[in-house]
């Protein structure tokens, strides 16, 4: 029967039909990753850097792919370390990614170091040679030391061999003893020789009081030459008094002569009111903004900033030479982020495109996210569409999410973020 047949194989040779294939096994598919516990991440990490395994606890910390929660674990990290072994915790905080994580580090270790040894503390601050991290070191060491003995914290300072590093520790001990207690501090600061050191250390405490105090502080600034450094501390006063005062403010504004000095109150004050940014540089080609009047053309470290403002200037000139413009602008956003995040906010938002605005928006919304998410949505939800992405979006209902389900889901709905995203996320939140 089958010789009747027809069709596409009859009268081909027998051996070009094709055998049938052998049966194949497909390769195991790859296992699921098993993904450790935070607890255990954390146990892991602690051992490996009591170990001086530097390089293992970052490789462990690494496996959470979360930076919010790979953060919020350093952190931990660094702080239990610190109540052990403090000279640990420095060389893990130290080797962390700069942000938030690393500042906390290096200010529970260097807080440790303080309470045991201050001297031992404070050779370890002076001797770091990055800038950012030698800042925060020098600052908390300072801060730690001055709000236990004040004067033998300044005397011990004095000790160290001079340079640079001491004189940026002697600037932050200073500011801190006069946030404390004015009155002794600016009478040492009166008996201090009139030289390079104390024109230094009197611009830290003019800018610490003008931040807390700015009436007095406009007595420190009259001990300064005329200058920039005289301009930005009256230009701080005025942006701090105008929040506290108004009235007294723009009578002691008054009350200044014509020319720099009232140009530089006069631009605080526009600042401390809240005037934009944006709205004050958008002057007509070639006009001078208040702000280059204050700076003056003389130090580069000011000149190359268009987007400061007296507050921003008045930190700059409080830290230690040879930052970068873009790692002043990073350390700036850092360490004042948690501390003004509204200001900080605005002023981050208002910086000029590239990659070191976008750096600064990360380490702020990292920040402020581990901080308050409700206040990260508030703040994407300030931006502008561009810079509005939907990570950072979906980075953000993730942690409202577990606070706060209810106000998470409503911003959620109300954001550019694709709608299977959003049913996805409030899937995974159990809504």
């Amino acid at each position: 029967a089958l010789n009747g047949c027809s069709g596409p194989a009859a009268g081909r040779d027998s051996t070009a039909i094709r055998r049938p294939a052998m049966p194949t096994v497909a390769p195991a598919p790859p296992a699921a990753q098993v993904r450790m516990p935070e607890s255990e991440i954390l146990a892991t990490a602690l051992r490996a850097a009591q170990h001086n395994d530097i390089p293992a606890a970052l490789r462990t910390l690494e496996t959470v792919r979360d930076l919010s929660n790979r953060a919020r674990l350093a952190t931990q990290v660094a702080t239990m370390l610190a109540e052990r072994d403090p000279l640990a915790a420095a060389a893990f905080a130290t080797a962390l990614p700069a942000g938030p994580a690393q500042t906390s580090g290096i200010e529970a270790a260097a807080h440790e170091m303080a309470r045991r040894d201050p001297d031992a503390a404070l050779r370890w601050a002076v001797e770091l040679s990055d800038p950012t991290t030698a800042n925060i070191a020098r600052r908390a060491v300072a801060t730690g030391l001055v709000q236990a003995s004040p004067r033998s914290t300044v005397d011990r300072i004095m000790a160290l061999p001079s340079g640079p590093a001491r004189d940026s520790a002697l600037g932050f001990a200073a500011a801190e003893w006069a946030r404390q207690d004015p009155d002794n501090a600016v009478s040492w600061l009166r008996e201090r020789p009139d030289d390079a050191l104390r024109q230094h250390v009197t611009s830290s405490v003019g800018f610490a009081l003008a931040q807390t105090k700015p009436p007095r502080a406009v007595a420190v600034a009259a001990m300064l030459p005329p200058g920039r450094d005289r301009s930005l501390i009256v230009a701080a006063i005025a942006e701090t008094w105008v929040a506290i005062d108004p009235i007294a403010a723009l009578a002691w504004i008054k009350e200044l002569p014509a020319g720099e000095l009232r140009a530089a109150a006069l631009a605080g004050f526009d600042s401390g009111l809240g005037a934009s940014t944006s709205r004050r540089i958008a002057a007509a080609p070639g006009q001078r903004r208040s702000g280059a009047r204050i700076r003056g053309g003389t130090s580069s470290a000011a000149s190359w900033l268009d987007l400061d403002s007296p507050a921003f200037a008045a930190w700059l000139a409080m830290q230690s030479p040879g930052l970068s413009r873009d790692e002043a602008i990073l350390e700036y956003v850092r360490q004042r982020g948690g501390l003004e995040p509204a200001a900080i906010g605005q002023w981050v938002a208002a910086l000029p495109g590239g990659s070191t605005r976008d750096r600064a928006m990360e380490i702020y919304f990292d920040g402020l996210l581990q901080g308050s998410a409700s206040q990260a949505a508030n703040w994407l939800q300030a931006l502008p569409r561009a810079d509005r992405s939907d990570e950072r979006i979906e980075k953000t209902a993730r942690q409202w999410l577990l606070t706060n389900p209810d106000a998470a889901a409503a911003w959620l709905q109300e954001t550019t973020l694709p709608p299977e995203r959003k049913e996805w996320l409030l899937r995974q939140a159990g809504r």
